[in-house]
């Protein structure tokens, strides 16, 4: 949930005039066959109802939020119409950016579309913008947030609106995060925090998300004990709100790295942390990133039958709410699993459709799963040469994305293949390959210490 901020009261609509949402209120309610009483009930007086309906009075967003209830309609039903109320905006916005904390950002989406073709006064113009923006950034298209978190950026620097930018430049980190470019990323966290600090502003749960997601970037850099570090500081900071969701995704960011330096039984005691807590938020999508998370763990373990288990709970999940973009690894640790419990039949099947779903993303790294599992069943079925294609496509992709630990991965699995062929000097040169990209995992490393 964004962070309350101060600001200016809007205009109100014009009194004594019939207002748009005076009318649909009434009509709501004439639908219903409700009286004024029935509506207004014990929270606000019937007279002060009949003034809403007549435009002589606007509600507040707490008394649009009753009336809506019990008129059993949506918040947007209020935007309709040739002018919008202040009040109904507001709502708007209230439960679009409480849809967006909850996972729910189909919803959110839907509503910053309705409330941004409307007249809008510039902050809350730029507020939308900044939850239509995250919206699109959860469904995995940060390519659409960017001009949208641009033109709310450019907005907020002229208004000299402190709190909303350090909001702003946490997103524009994340959009850059999700495209795989961390250099980028690390700057506008970096960005934000300063501005953060530099304002004097005591937002726990933003400080918290912050420091969370410039935690990740030590991650993915291959600095597990400095991330380790850096998400004890997010959480003892998120853990003074209690704000589930930031303190969710830190546990998940622990169990990485705790993974990355091969303590895994303190990584899948964060991961089940980081689980239980998605699951009463109900995120579906979170929920089936923390199983994928878990499964790998057990993989890397040699547990097979359970993470096989644990990808298939999390696939189910996700084929639910129609995710293209992460089903498709889920699938693919499926497939894994299968192989190395030595179901060949079974991992055949599941890579096939693993690599289906994939032509669908726009994920490099659900690229580079797929072909790399796909390469190892090839291997296993003696058909080499699909697999070597299979690896050479893994390789070309992972070198676009700034992953040296998962080029490694991709090139160690492709030398073992080819010392099983009896192709000593190929299997020598890719070991080497898989060698010198986790020698730049050690290398950045130590520079970042």
């Amino acid at each position: 949930m964004l962070t309350k901020r101060a600001r200016e009261r809007p205009k109100r609509d014009a009194p004594h005039r019939t207002s748009a949402l005076g009318l649909r209120i009434r009509k709501a309610r004439q639908e219903l066959g409700l009286s004024l009483a029935a509506v207004a009930g014990s929270d606000f007086s019937r007279a002060f109802l009949n003034q809403i309906e007549l435009g002589t009075a606007q509600p507040s967003t707490h008394t649009l939020q009753i009336i809506a209830r019990r008129l059993q309609q949506p918040i947007d039903y209020f935007l309709e119409g040739p002018e919008v109320s202040a009040a109904a905006v507001e709502l708007t916005l209230a439960e679009a950016e409480m849809r967006l904390h909850q996972g729910d950002h189909g919803r959110a989406e839907q509503l910053m579309t309705t409330i941004l073709r409307n007249d809008l006064q510039q902050e809350v113009r730029t507020r939308a913008q900044l939850v239509l923006a995250g919206a699109y950034i959860r469904r995995g298209a940060a390519p659409e947030a960017m001009p949208i978190l641009e033109e709310a950026i450019g907005a907020a620097e002229r208004a000299h609106w402190t709190a909303l930018l350090v909001e702003l430049y946490d997103w524009q980190g994340r959009a850059y995060y999700v495209m795989r470019r961390a250099h980028e990323a690390g700057r506008w966290f970096d960005r934000a925090y300063e501005l953060y600090q530099s304002a004097g502003m005591a937002d726990p749960v933003l400080k918290a998300r912050i420091l969370g997601h410039r935690a990740n970037l030590h991650y993915v850099a291959g600095q597990p004990e400095d991330a380790i570090a850096s998400y004890q500081d997010a959480i003892a900071a998120a853990e003074q709100v209690l704000d589930m969701p930031a303190l969710a995704g830190i546990y998940e960011g622990l169990a990485l790295s705790f993974q990355q330096t091969g303590q895994y039984p303190r990584a899948l005691s964060y991961a089940q942390k980081s689980l239980r807590i998605f699951e009463t938020l109900q995120d579906l999508r979170m929920t089936g990133q923390l199983r994928l998370n878990m499964a790998d763990m057990l993989l890397q373990q040699g547990r097979a039958a359970e993470a096989e288990a644990v990808f298939g709970e999390g696939a189910a999940q996700l084929r639910r709410v129609g995710d293209r973009e992460l089903l498709p690894l889920l699938v693919t640790g499926m497939a894994e699993a299968a192989l190395e419990q030595g179901a060949l039949a079974r991992a055949s099947e599941l890579i096939d459709e693993a690599l289906d779903l994939a032509g669908r993303s726009t994920d490099p790294i659900v690229a580079v799963g797929t072909h790399r599992v796909a390469a190892r069943v090839h291997h296993a079925r003696r058909r080499y040469s699909t697999a070597h294609r299979h690896f050479d496509r893994a390789l070309e992709v992972a070198t676009t994305i700034d992953s040296p630990d998962l080029r490694a991965r991709v090139a160690y699995d492709y030398a073992r293949a080819l010392e099983e062929e009896g192709d000593a000097p190929q299997a020598a040169a890719r070991f080497r390959q898989a060698y010198e990209a986790g020698h730049a995992v050690n290398t950045r490393t130590a520079e970042g210490k």
